[in-house]
């Protein structure tokens, strides 16, 4: 019998830790709590038509209740067998409650037709966290942090007698962290693996039953046979994936999440075997290192989903992958076409419904989908969530066979139904029972058959490798000469590394010359289970193929197989193109050994062309740190994504790469020179006297001002020596934007006269400009000069600048007090003084006008009321820029067109139940909105376009996730619910210092966090004593108290439009 589907067996007892009792695993009942089964409850007309009218479904297609609460609540992942008993992770935690005892699975079975369930039963009673489920024959595979297991009803009665965990610690616990970004959906392919999507906290050490261990930091996929062997990482990369959707062909798919802001919006990703997918530290500055998305779906929050392949369903349906998207609260149809060796990909509406969390599909067309109608993120009380079954209109299924009575012929006829369900349920019977003569013979017959559907095929192709295990070899050989099945039946051959001995090398190296990119792409895979290195000189040949998902898993193999020196080959081979150059270094850059770095340096030492040197600088920037060993801290939601390695160390050898790296510092002239420091900034090196070197090059070298600036700007010391050169770069005529920006970015942290004097004349230049790839460049720039606590050190400058009433450079000089004079943590002194200067050239209007435009240039809306009241300045000057100042900050409400709302209560004098009601039926002005937002300081703590810094949680596309009555109440209500990442965070500091924040960004040594005035502070890691997580939000109680209702609606309005831009 296959080793994945014997009885299970281990091969030493586990040892789990519970409340400091050490107790042996091997096989029990799972827990029962006391709670009794629900009952189950039928959905009645007027209940139902009611919880209809929030789902919309296609033409074609109908609809029913399938189950309501208290029957069937909180449903995070649903899974049918192929009967219909349909089974539910039931999780009244949420995604951040972690009480113990919420969690529990329950079966729902249809007994009369109707399409609604008629019984519910406690299938677990008791299981915290539940996520992913998967149903086969007897025994229920599920995914419920910390640990995978299979929850086995002997007795057929619906609930289950015993668990056995096939992973443990494939997550963390409830110790830890909630079971948010978590290990989350699974699903069973036809290859045998269970495929598991992991969110980005990872895990530790995960242990399968054989004793296997893996640890993941970061998310991605992971597999494992259902017998618990094997386990495996398949891709990584990825942020918060909910379900990996695998189709009949063994594609594999996924619906990712946004990170709010940072550039990574909701990704559609196709799994190639080891693909890299970016997440954090590459997708932003290491662009070609990782595989591109199918597509960029912009905000939302990514789900379930289902690669679904049935014949009930109509034309353009019936063979295609469904996500659900949680937050945009629909259902995604997505038809795929075939790309080389990946795909491209649509994406049209196909059902809408409340909060829609999964769905899943029978062997008789009939779906099933998951709504988490009335709830958030925790507990929220019993009525929460419910069941729709769709099915197509019209569409008589075949009755179902009885699979545990079919014969093996009938089985393997079987395989050639139209449902993927179908095939996948004979599958498994004949691999339980293990394959005879007779049905060895018919597979293969089957998997030979040319006129035979393909999904049938493939079926029987993976059916005969898990059955006959090692005594396939010799059938899937011959199989691998057919080119309609020769990928797959090169996946085969190597699918299980346990069974490789007599497994020819032939169909491989063939494979890696085929015509067709996937069979390249499987075959390249398969060399890495192979694990033969004599061959990697062949897998060389696909560092530059056209096709850029073959070239990229080419790469990514020969890292695993650490194949140095047949890099090395391709680096001294006259014929190597650029490309196969470009794929051999970056396999080089990623092994940490002694004789990498060694022939790396040598070949620098000879190498006269620069095009040639330049990539072997890039791969000794990169080895010159190490990713750090991860001792289990969270990265939080907010990683610090500028790569190339989250945790950067030193290893030993970064002492001879810096020499190296020095030494052509030294040597490097011209675009040489510009290059080499552009990749020591981009990888954040920092060189024993790098800096000096690199001002020393710069002052005489043009070509050296933007990389410099960029280094220096990064730098925590700028020598002395560095000053003229950067208010040369500040302030010449012939510095671009982003240099310049860089420049004043450097300077803001000397506080010299010189360097203040030439940060107000670049930053008048830089007001000027209107390119907009330097937006974000000049906003960071004003920022580090108006932020910068060394500005204090000239406010005599400052004062005498603003004095001369020198158009911008003087306005940017009261634009510098006014920043002084509003931040918390100057000196009483010197803020003091900056007041009372301003305050005495308010008297005189040419000043007056001039502060109204540093008001405008610092986005001072403190200063609001002054603002407003200077609209009607008896001087004309005043008056108009004042006016200016209001419609660039958005404050002036005389702009507003239109009729002027009717009046409207004040929120304050109702109850928040009342205000969201009104707003919901309340449409306002957009205008008023924008205003309002400024108004009301919400840009103290959010920004609304990509290209802004991130101050706070990002509101871009806020209006996609939440709708607007959530919205109301979030901004009402701010503590009630607080979702992941939106946290305020309490830090204790080793000074005494004590310090409340949202955290902007997360680094392994230091944390940003921005407090409730908009102050940003910078905390290294190695200075905290304690941190915890606030139940408050730092959005304060009453913010908007004070507006009406129908300004309230205008603010939502605003929320909602941004979506749409």
């Amino acid at each position: 019998m296959p080793d994945d589907t014997r009885a299970f067996v281990h091969r030493r007892p586990f040892m789990f830790v519970v409340t400091g009792l050490a107790f042996v695993f091997l096989a029990t009942a799972p827990s029962h709590s006391a709670e009794a089964p629900p009952p189950t409850v039928g959905v009645t007309a007027e209940r139902e038509a009611a919880l209809l009218k929030d789902v919309k479904i296609p033409d074609g297609f109908e609809a029913t209740i399938f189950a309501t609460p208290p029957s069937v609540n909180y449903p995070v992942f649903v899974c049918a067998a192929p009967d219909g008993t349909v089974y539910v992770s039931s999780d009244k935690n949420g995604s951040l409650d972690r009480a113990p005892g919420r969690g529990r699975v329950l079966r729902a079975r249809d007994l009369d037709g109707d399409g609604r369930a008629d019984e519910v039963k406690l299938f677990v009673a008791n299981v915290d966290s539940p996520r992913g489920l998967v149903w086969d024959h007897d025994r229920l595979y599920l995914l419920h942090p910390p640990h995978l297991s299979a929850f086995i009803d002997r007795d057929g009665d619906g609930v289950a007698d015993e668990e056995k965990v096939l992973v443990k610690n494939i997550a963390f616990g409830f110790k830890d962290r909630p079971a948010d970004h978590s290990s989350n959906g699974i699903e069973l392919g036809i290859d045998g693996w269970i495929y598991c999507a992991i969110g980005d906290f990872g895990f530790m050490e995960a242990e399968g039953t054989d004793g296997r261990k893996l640890q993941l930091r970061g998310g991605g996929v992971v597999r494992v046979r259902t017998d618990g062997t094997g386990l495996e990482l398949y891709s990584r990369g990825t942020r918060n994936i909910l379900e990996v959707l695998v189709s009949p062909l063994l594609d594999a798919f996924a619906r990712d999440n946004t990170n709010d802001g940072g550039g990574w919006d909701i990704r559609f990703h196709h799994f190639a075997g080891l693909s890299e997918h970016g997440y954090p530290s590459l997708y932003k500055n290491f662009l070609g290192e990782f595989i591109e998305p199918l597509a960029d779906y912009g905000g939302g929050s990514g789900c379930g989903g289902l690669f679904l392949d049935e014949p009930g369903f109509p034309d353009g349906f019936g063979h295609a992958i469904y996500t659900a998207d949680w937050g945009r609260e629909w259902i995604y149809r997505h038809q795929i076409t075939p790309k080389g060796a990946t795909f491209s990909i649509d994406q049209t509406q196909f059902l809408r419904a409340p909060r829609v969390t999964d769905l899943d599909v029978d062997a008789s067309s009939r779906l099933y989908v998951a709504s988490w109608k009335g709830a958030s993120f925790t507990y929220v009380g019993e009525n929460v969530g419910f069941l729709v079954r769709l099915t197509p209109k019209g569409y008589v299924p075949e009755a179902l066979p009885d699979f545990a009575k079919a014969s093996p012929t009938e089985l393997v006829r079987l395989l050639e139904s139209p449902s993927h369900r179908r095939r996948l349920e004979a599958q498994r019977e004949l691999v339980r029972r293990g394959l005879n003569e007779e049905a060895t013979r018919n597979l293969m017959a089957l998997a030979k058959g040319q006129s035979k559907p393909l999904a049938s095929r493939v079926a029987a192709i993976f059916a005969l490798k898990q059955g006959l295990q090692a005594e396939s070899i010799g059938r899937l050989v011959e199989l691998a000469k057919d080119d309609s099945v020769r990928e797959y039946a090169i996946r085969a051959l190597c699918d299980r590394t346990t069974e490789l001995e007599g497994v020819p090398a032939e169909p491989f190296l063939a494979g890696l010359a085929d015509t067709n990119p996937r069979v390249r792409r499987e075959a390249a895979f398969a060399m890495a289970r192979l694990g033969r290195t004599q061959y990697a000189e062949a897998l060389t040949q696909l560092l530059d193929d056209v096709d850029p998902v073959v070239a990229h898993t080419a790469t990514q193999v020969l890292k695993r197989l650490s194949a140095a020196e047949a890099c090395f080959s391709v680096l001294d081979k006259t014929g190597a193109s650029s490309a196969q150059r470009v794929g051999a270094l970056r396999v080089l850059q990623a092994l940490h050994k002694p004789s990498v770095v060694d022939g790396l340096l040598a070949r620098l030492g000879q190498e006269a062309d620069s095009a040639r040197r330049w990539g072997l600088l890039t791969a000794l920037c990169r080895l010159y740190y190490t990713d750090g060993q991860w001792k289990g801290d969270s990265w939080g939601t907010r990683p610090d994504t500028s790569g190339p390695y989250y945790q950067a160390e030193v290893w030993d050898q970064t002492s001879k790469i810096a020499v190296g790296l020095t030494d052509a510092l030294k040597r490097a002239k011209g675009a040489d020179a510009s290059f080499l420091v552009s990749e020591l900034t981009r990888h954040k090196v920092q060189l024993d006297g790098s800096v000096d070197l690199i001002v020393a090059l710069a002052v005489k070298d043009p070509l050296l001002i933007s990389p410099a600036a960029a280094q220096l700007s990064r730098s925590d010391r700028i020598p002395v020596e560095a000053i003229p050169f950067l208010v040369n770069a500040a302030t010449d005529d012939s510095t671009a934007d982003i240099p310049r920006s860089q420049a004043v970015m450097a300077l803001a942290k000397t506080g010299t006269p010189e360097a203040v004097q030439a940060i107000l004349s670049a930053l008048s230049r830089l007001a000027q400009s209107k390119a907009s790839e330097s937006d974000r460049e000049r906003r960071l720039a004003r920022d580090a000069f108006l932020n910068s606590p060394r500005t204090e050190l000239q406010s005599e400058l400052l004062e005498k600048e603003a004095a001369k009433l020198n158009q911008d450079i003087s306005a940017w000089a009261d634009a510098a007090l006014l920043a002084i004079s509003n931040r918390q943590n100057a000196s009483p002194e010197i803020r003091d003084v900056a007041k009372r200067t301003l305050d005495a050239g308010w008297a005189n209007p040419k000043r007056r006008a001039q502060i109204l435009h540093a008001m405008m240039l610092g986005e001072s809306r403190v200063s609001r009321d002054k603002i407003l009241e200077a609209v009607n300045d008896p001087d004309p000057t005043v008056a108009a820029a004042a006016r200016r100042t209001a419609q660039v900050l958005r404050l002036d409400r005389g702009g507003r067109r239109g009729p002027q709302p009717a009046a409207s209560p004040v929120i304050e004098k109702l109850q928040p139940a009342e205000v969201v009601a009104a707003v919901l039926k309340t449409t306002g002005d957009i205008k008023l909105g924008e205003e309002l937002f400024t108004r009301q300081a919400c840009v103290n703590c959010h920004t609304v376009t990509a290209d802004q810094p991130l101050r706070g949680p990002f509101l871009g596309n806020i209006a996609t996730t939440y709708k607007r009555a959530e919205l109301a109440e979030a901004i009402l209500l701010p503590n009630k619910t607080i979702a992941q990442g939106f946290v305020t965070q309490h830090f204790e500091l080793k000074d005494g210092t004590e310090l409340d924040g949202f955290v902007t960004q997360e680094a392994a040594e230091q944390v940003t966090i921005r407090n409730a005035t908009a102050q940003e502070s910078l905390i290294r890691v190695k200075d905290i004593s304690k941190r915890t997580k606030l139940e408050k939000s730092l959005m304060p109680e009453g913010l908007v108290a004070n507006l009406t209702v129908n300004e309230l609606a205008a603010l939502l309005d605003y929320l909602e439009g941004l979506v749409k831009k």
